[in-house]
């Protein structure tokens, strides 16, 4: 195995103990757009070669960053590329912080310095907060804050790296980026079939889609850009498509080889790091399974699940999958779900209602209890995961959404959509955001969306065109699950994506 320099706990209480650069380039300047940080997240199996690409095609030269656990730090070990400072979460930050006392006057000095709040932060959290106190996962976030701000003072990064944020720790890097004015660029999926959305602004606050927009607005749509959103739109309703991966995630087989195999895989990764709080032992993944088998045929045997009536008006909400970055970082106050059906209830004009779709994803999930609760909120239809989905946005009065891209395919049918947390498609003038106004508003923003709503087809062009024109092709979805990602082309989109953000030139052209 490679050398592989890390960041190491320290005894020593004035500073975190991240091992000093080592650099190949002493004495020679170097452009700090050649330094790139990452927050791998569960893809250090893609972003390995996507920085290969980086260093070869884009001369970037020094890399650095965060993983979960020793077995993401092994694997990357083994390999080409020496990552300076790497800090492993589980040694630098888990383990120093166990039995530590949180420093609260840092936490809030760091709430004032960065303009957030610290407890909304942890609450995007889905793996350290059970079984764990309060002061636990305070110490955790202290910790986590000194060592970033330690690795990033000493790498000095041009920018960082990651798909969006979706937890505590990669909100903090965030954070941390923004304080320092450091560049954050995210890739994720466009929405669209084969695209990637590149941005560097807030969660899912697609940047280069929104000064676009404002630019189409002023201008109006040329002909090409018209003809290519038409096309899309066009295709869309008369083919839709479920998004990327749909398929796989919504079926709940006992066991199939691709769940056999990717069971021996994490079995081998849980034992290399049983801390990594992203990996699950065995025993739990098969007791998971089991339950989540167990749940699924009892609410198909006690009929929970109602169907539509034809000619009855109502207001479609899907129910979300979770735990998501959707919910937890881009709409943490609604998190409750069942609570939110009951005020939407509240909310509807007498004589429609609301019809509750489970996710394709769900099955076997969630308690029964969360099933009981919404069948007995006055005015729902609770629908099972096997509705079709585009016959019920067709027909309803209006789509009302948390963030989920089911409000996407509603605006893409032409309907009126509500949303609740912050999403990509607010942008698009034609969205109802009930999620800025107060509850006691929310009757009329319904009221507005059901009897008032004016469908803008040209609205919708326009913003349709505006993330086609700051789009990238390719994909990027967890290589664990979805093997096709770590394609050798798709690879170089990726990377070629990145580079477009972040105005990267080729060197080998």
């Amino acid at each position: 195995m490679k050398h592989l320099r890390t960041a190491a706990a320290t005894s020593t209480p004035s500073r975190i103990g991240i091992e000093p650069r080592r650099s190949s380039h002493s004495g020679n300047a170097m452009s700090s757009t050649s330094r790139v940080y990452t927050f791998f997240s569960v893809h250090e199996r893609l972003f390995l070669p996507v920085h290969r690409l980086l260093r070869d095609r884009y001369g970037i030269d020094s890399f650095a960053g965060t993983v979960w656990g020793h077995d993401q730090a092994s694997f990357l070990g083994e390999n080409d590329i020496d990552y300076d400072p790497l800090v492993v979460f589980t040694r630098d930050i888990l383990e120093p912080s166990r039995g530590a006392v949180p420093n609260l006057d840092f936490l809030r000095e760091r709430e004032e310095r960065y303009g957030v709040s610290i407890h909304r932060m942890i609450w995007s959290e889905r793996h350290l907060l059970e079984g764990r106190s309060y002061d636990q996962v305070l110490s955790i976030t202290e910790r986590a804050f000194r060592v970033v701000e330690d690795a990033f003072e000493r790498f000095e990064p041009g920018f960082l790296f990651s798909e969006d944020v979706g937890c505590l720790m990669s909100y903090i890097h965030y954070t941390v980026a923004k304080g320092k004015g450091v560049p954050f660029w995210r890739i994720g999926s466009a929405r669209m079939k084969g695209l990637l959305s590149v941005y560097s602004a807030g969660p899912q606050e697609w940047n280069f889609t929104k000064d676009k927009l404002a630019a189409i607005r002023e201008r109006g749509l040329s002909e090409e850009e018209r003809d290519t959103a038409a096309s899309f739109i066009r295709t869309f309703r008369e083919r839709p498509e479920r998004p990327t991966g749909m398929r796989t995630r919504d079926r709940l087989p006992v066991a199939d080889r691709g769940d056999i195999e990717r069971l021996a895989q994490f079995s081998e990764r849980y034992r290399t790091d049983r801390k990594n709080p992203t990996l699950t032992s065995p025993t739990s993944a098969l007791r998971q399974r089991a339950l989540r088998l167990a749940r699924n045929r009892a609410s198909k045997a006690l009929d929970y699940f109602e169907r539509p009536v034809p000619g009855e008006k109502y207001v479609l909400y899907p129910i979300h999958l979770q735990p998501e970055a959707s919910t937890l970082v881009q709409a943490p106050y609604y998190l409750d779900q069942a609570a939110l059906v009951e005020d939407i209830s509240k909310s509807l004009p007498v004589g429609c209602r609301l019809y509750v779709k489970e996710h394709v994803s769900n099955r076997g999930r969630r308690p029964l209890a969360f099933y009981k609760r919404l069948r007995e909120t006055f005015g729902v239809r609770l629908l099972g995961p096997d509705e079709d989905t585009w016959t019920l946005i067709k027909d309803a009065a209006t789509v009302a959404v948390i963030t989920g891209t089911v409000g996407w395919e509603g605006l893409l049918f032409g309907k009126p959509v509500v949303t609740f947390g912050n999403v990509f498609y607010n942008e698009c003038s034609l969205t109802h955001k009930a999620g800025r106004v107060p509850k006691d508003d929310w009757h009329q923003v319904f009221r507005h969306a059901i009897f008032e709503h004016e469908h803008d087809e040209e609205r919708l062009l326009e913003f349709v065109a505006a993330i086609q024109a700051t789009s990238r092709p390719g994909f990027l979805k967890n290589p664990n699950t979805f093997p096709a990602v770590m394609e050798p082309e798709n690879v170089e989109r990726i990377t070629d994506a990145l580079a477009w953000g972040a105005g990267l030139r080729r060197i080998d052209q």
